[in-house]
């Protein structure tokens, strides 16, 4: 008698955990498959309306691999630059720099446009050994009657430190006329003349210069 009570428990027993189980599994229920709800078995509850996990994966997926998408710094312009890189194309040094860490400089210097002016090279000129450097400036760039005149690469390295010749009187605030041979030597490509104002204080805030692209055969 007693053996059959411990059957008879032990069977509703079972009956009760396969009925919690049939309740609480899966079997019938939505499962997320790739992204989108798929019914397992036959749920009673309708298709869930919030996002199925892993759809944003899916969706990334879907518009294109890695590979297929655009490559950070692949911003080349006609020059070599690159833009996302913060690099612009200087055609007066004849390549790619970024403007805050060095300047691209124009023909000649704005500020100093009225206080020189050299007819002889023209920007952009190419240039041969020796070189005669012709223009005036005002008598004040000038000491002893005479005028810094430079050679420098495209990174200011110089390749001649010269001077010019006033052609008149220096002593005076108006234009002076002068005149320079340079004889030089170099392989660089391009470069500046330089013309420099005297600066006896030696204070920064004094100096002055016009720079002017130069290309060398």
């Amino acid at each position: 008698m007693k053996k059959d009570h411990f059957l008879l428990i032990i069977g509703i027993i079972i009956i009760v955990v396969a009925i919690v189980l049939r309740i609480t599994s899966s079997e019938d229920d939505w499962v997320c498959q790739n992204g989108e709800w798929v019914k397992h078995g036959s749920p009673s509850a309708p298709q869930p309306t919030t996002t199925c996990p892993g759809a944003e994966i899916v969706q990334e997926l879907n518009n294109g691999s890695p590979a297929e998408q655009p490559l950070v710094g692949n911003d080349q312009d006609e020059h070599g630059c690159l833009g996302s890189a913060g690099y612009t194309w200087c055609e007066a040094k004849q390549k790619c720099l970024r403007v805050w860490e060095e300047t691209c400089e124009g023909l000649i210097t704005i500020s100093y446009e009225d206080e020189v002016s050299v007819s002889n090279p023209q920007p952009n000129q190419i240039i041969t050994s020796p070189l005669t450097v012709s223009g005036q400036a005002g008598g004040t760039w000038f000491f002893e009657a005479v005028i810094s005149i430079k050679l420098v690469d495209l990174n200011d390295n110089v390749i001649l430190a010269h001077y010019g010749q006033a052609q008149s009187d220096w002593m005076t605030e108006e234009m002076v006329p002068f005149k320079a041979i340079l004889d030089f030597a170099t392989t660089v490509e391009s470069g500046y003349l330089v013309i420099s104002k005297d600066n006896p204080s030696g204070l920064p805030e004094n100096d002055a210069a016009v720079k002017i692209p130069i290309k060398f055969k």
